[in-house]
């Protein structure tokens, strides 16, 4: 696979994962913006969920 493949393959995946990207970002966001930090069961989730996308996009 050339430089051209590698670079397409990697933004058709961030495009196709994006939204959960942004969700995960947004609910992290949401107890900063309450002014606490978040609870463990937001922080798994958000890790669950960007390390789904993570593997997404390194898969190509």
């Amino acid at each position: 696979m050339n430089y051209a493949s590698i670079a397409i393959a990697a933004v058709e995946a961030l495009v196709e994962n994006g939204p959960v990207i942004v969700e995960d970002i947004c609910a992290l966001l949401k107890p900063l913006k309450e002014g606490r930090a978040p609870t463990t069961d937001e922080w798994a989730f958000a890790e669950k969920q960007l390390d789904a996308a993570n593997v997404a996009v390194q898969a190509g």
